[in-house]
C-alpha cells in the first residue's frame, strides 16, 4: 500500500482520537497560564516564587506521568486484543502503583523545597518558593491516581468525555485560584500557597469527575473495572514501572535540556534570555499539537498490535509517519507565517523581538522532524518499545545537543581554543536541531527494524482469538 493510500485509511481513524487529545493538551496549558496571570497581580516576588516553584515540582511530576503512561500502552493493547481481565487487572495495579509512588515523590518535594538556596536561589524567593511547592506537594498523589484512570479511558479509546473534563478543570482552577490565593469565597487568603492548595483540590475534583465516570457512565457498562478487585501484585507493578519508567526520564530529560540551555543562556543577558523564553513559549504552544499526535499514534497502533493484525498495523504506522510530516510542515507554515505576532504576543522590548524572531526561525526549521521524533516515539510506545528509543533521545540531547549548542553559541573553549563559530543564543537552537535530526533517524531505524524486518516482534503476530 503506498504512502497516500496508507494516509487516507488512517486519517478518518486517527483524527477521532487526536482532536480530543489535542485540546485536553491544551487545556494542560491553559491551567498553568492561569497560574501566571493570576499570580501576577500579587506581585513581582510572589510571581518569582511560582516561576522557581514550577521549575522543581514539574519534573516530579512528569517523571510520575511517564511512569503511569505505561498504563495506557497495556490498557490500549489488551483492548484490541478484547482482554477484559487485563485491562482491569492491570489498571487497578496501577492504582496501586499511583498510591506508593505519589505520597513517595511527594516527600522527595517537601526535602527539596527546604534546600532551594543550594541551586541559588535568593533567599526571599527561596523561602516563598518552598512554602509553595510544599502544597504542590500534597497534590502528586492525587495527581497518580488521576493519570490512572484517565489513561484507563484513553486506552479505550474514550477520549471526548477525559477531554470535556479538562476544558472544565480550567474554571475549576481558577475558580480555586479565585479563593484561596485572594481570600475570596469565605476561602482564607494565601497568596502563593493558595495557588498550591488550589492544585491539590483541582486535582481532587479532576479524580472524582474521573471515578465518576468509570463507575457510573454507559461507555462502561457490564465491564466495569472495579467488577472484580485485585490484590495488588509486586510482579504487575514492576511490569508497569519497567514500561513508564524510561518514558518517564524521556519526559524528564527533554525538560531539563531547556532548563540547562536557560541557564547558559542567562549569561549572555536579559535581551538574550528573555528572547530564549519567549521562543520556548512559541514552542511549546505549537509542539503540544505533535505531542497529542503521538499520544493518539501510541494508543491507535497499541489497539492494533493488541489485535494481532500485522497488515493493518503496518498500514496505520505508515500513515502516521506521513501525517506527522504534515502536521510538522503545518507547524512550520504557522510559525514562519506568524512569527512577529507570535513574539510580540510575549513581549514589546524592540531589542528583544528581532532575536526571539530570529530563534524561532530555527524552532520552525525542525518542526517536521520533531513531529516526526514524537510520533516515531508513539508508534514504538504502542508495542512497548521504550528503552531503546529512551536512550536514543537521551543521548541525542546531552551528547550532542547540549555540547553542539555550547560550541555553536561561541561560549569560550578551554585550552586557548577559538570558538567554532558564534551565533549567541540562536546557536543553541541550531545544536537542539541537529540533535533532533540524530533522534528522529535513529527511531525511524528502530521502527522499520520493529514493524517490517521479518525478525521484528510484528512479524510474529498472531490475530487475538
Amino acid at each position: 500500500m503506498s504512502a497516500i493510500q496508507a494516509l487516507r485509511s488512517e486519517t478518518p481513524k486517527l483524527i477521532p482520537l487526536f482532536l480530543p487529545i489535542v485540546v485536553s493538551q491544551y487545556a494542560s496549558i491553559a491551567s498553568g497560564v492561569v497560574d501566571s496571570a493570576m499570580a501576577g497581580s500579587l506581585g513581582t516576588l510572589e510571581l518569582a516564587s511560582i516561576a522557581v516553584g514550577v521549575a522543581v515540582w514539574v519534573p516530579f511530576q512528569v517523571f510520575i506521568l511517564g511512569i503511569i503512561y505505561g498504563l495506557v500502552i497495556f490498557v490500549s493493547q489488551a483492548f484490541g486484543a478484547d482482554d477484559r481481565g487485563s485491562i482491569d487487572n492491570l489498571t487497578q495495579q496501577s492504582l496501586y502503583l499511583a498510591l506508593l509512588v505519589g505520597p513517595l515523590a511527594g516527600l522527595v518535594l517537601f526535602f527539596v523545597s527546604g534546600h532551594l538556596g543550594l541551586l541559588g536561589v535568593q533567599e526571599d524567593v527561596a523561602s516563598l518558593a518552598g512554602r509553595y511547592i510544599r502544597a504542590e506537594a500534597w497534590g502528586l498523589p492525587l495527581a497518580c491516581l488521576m493519570f490512572t484512570l484517565r489513561f484507563y479511558c484513553e486506552g479505550q479509546k474514550v477520549v471526548v468525555p477525559v477531554t470535556v473534563m479538562s476544558v472544565i478543570i480550567i474554571g475549576v482552577k481558577a475558580f480555586f485560584n479565585y479563593g484561596f490565593m485572594f481570600g475570596n469565597l469565605g476561602m482564607p487568603e494565601l497568596g502563593v500557597v493558595g495557588c498550591g492548595i488550589a492544585t491539590v483540590c483541582t486535582n481532587f475534583c479532576f479524580l472524582l469527575m474521573l471515578a465518576g465516570y468509570v463507575c457510573l457512565s454507559p461507555r462502561f457498562a457490564g465491564k466495569r473495572v472495579f467488577a472484580t478487585l485485585y490484590r495488588p501484585d509486586p510482579a504487575s507493578f514492576l511490569r508497569i514501572a519497567k514500561t513508564g519508567a524510561p518514558i518517564g526520564l524521556c519526559f524528564t530529560s527533554e525538560f531539563l535540556v531547556f532548563s540547562v540551555m536557560t541557564m547558559f543562556i542567562s549569561r549572555e543577558g536579559a535581551a538574550a534570555a528573555a528572547a530564549h523564553q519567549v521562543a520556548f513559549n512559541c514552542m511549546i504552544l505549537f509542539f503540544s499539537t505533535a505531542v497529542a499526535f503521538a499520544g493518539a499514534a501510541c494508543i491507535r497502533v497499541g489497539n492494533l498490535y493488541g489485535s494481532g493484525d500485522k497488515v493493518p498495523l503496518r498500514t496505520s504506522v505508515s500513515g502516521i509517519l506521513v501525517m506527522s510530516v504534515i502536521i510538522g510542515c503545518v507547524l512550520m507554515a504557522g510559525m514562519v507565517l506568524n512569527d512577529e505576532k507570535l513574539v510580540s504576543a510575549f513581549i514589546d522590548e524592540a531589542t528583544v523581538i528581532p532575536l526571539a524572531v530570529a530563534i524561532l526561525h530555527v524552532a520552525a526549521f525542525f518542526q517536521i522532524v520533531d513531529a516526526m521524533q514524537v510520533s516515531l516515539n508513539g508508534v514504538l510506545r504502542g508495542i512497548g518499545d521504550v528503552g531503546l528509543p529512551f536512550v536514543f533521545t537521551t543521548v541525542s540531547y546531552w551528547a550532542v545537543g547540549i555540547p553542539a549548542g555550547y560550541l555553536f553559541s561561541g561560549s569560550p573553549l578551554p585550552f586557548g581554543f577559538f570558538p567554532v563559530a558564534d551565533f549567541g543564543v540562536v546557536g543553541w537552537w541550531m545544536g537542539i536541531t541537529l540533535a533532533l535530526f540524530i533522534t528522529t533517524l535513529l527511531l525511524g531505524l528502530r521502527v522499520r527494524a520493529m514493524f517490517w524486518n521479518s525478525k521484528g516482534p510484528v512479524e510474529a503476530l498472531q490475530p487475538a482469538t
